[in-house]
């Protein structure tokens, strides 16, 4: 396209080259996301040094300019996971609008249905309303994850009634991953009396994973 396109025009390239899907509600495709997602996890854990100096490198700009762009790392991940994904040529103002309406589309969130869902902005007043919570960290494209999801509803049975239970997106909530240094999913983070106790991993089995977290609240 050898002027930038009308957001119309560029949204039909998101649904002819795949990256969006219509069909009564508007969605990114799997194979989108899962693209995203391997972009997303290799920016989501590089220091704030590195990522402003691939933010630089990719568009060409000053490190004070990538400083204060404001490109988040999901924005970045989109922008690159698009100019990985689509076939045909476009312009880099047009790469960065097709960015932003896939941004505000996003991705389907790991998070099972029915589980009270935190971002980076919400889940430190979680913790400070719910001294005693559990807080389980999801991602997508992950096996173990599907099969702790499955039966979730017998693990929050052996849970206390009184111990609130919250979920977040491990692919996105980055400030939470660093402050409570978390590197699998599922996770089960456990706190009590307003601190936070232990870490226990859905690779144990359900059993085990249940009893792990009784004896964190007897």
């Amino acid at each position: 396209m050898s002027e930038t396109s009308s957001p119309d025009a560029l949204f039909d390239v998101l649904i002819d080259e795949g990256v969006v899907i219509e069909n009564g509600t508007v969605a990114l495709t799997d194979e989108f996301e899962h693209r995203w997602s391997i972009y997303y996890d290799t920016y989501a854990s590089i220091t704030p040094e590195a990522f402003e100096e691939s933010i630089a490198e990719t568009f060409h700009i000053s490190r004070d300019e990538a400083l204060n762009s404001g490109v988040t790392r999901a924005e970045f991940s989109y922008y690159l996971a698009l100019r990985a994904h689509l076939d045909g040529e476009y312009t880099e103002a047009e790469l960065g609008l097709m960015s932003e309406m896939v941004a505000e589309i996003g991705p389907s969130s790991p998070v099972p249905d029915g589980v009270n869902h935190l971002t980076d902005e919400t889940y430190r007043d979680f913790l400070a309303t719910h001294p005693a919570c559990i807080v389980s960290v999801w991602k997508r494209d992950c096996e173990p994850c599907e099969a702790v999801a499955a039966k979730l509803p017998e693990l929050r049975a052996g849970i206390p009634d009184d111990v609130a239970f919250a979920g977040i997106d491990g692919d996105d909530v980055v400030a939470f991953r660093r402050e409570f240094e978390v590197t699998e999913a599922p996770s089960f983070l456990c706190f009590r009396d307003g601190e936070y106790r232990e870490t226990v991993t859905g690779a144990i089995g359900t059993d085990a994973l249940v009893e792990s977290l009784r004896e964190v609240y007897d």
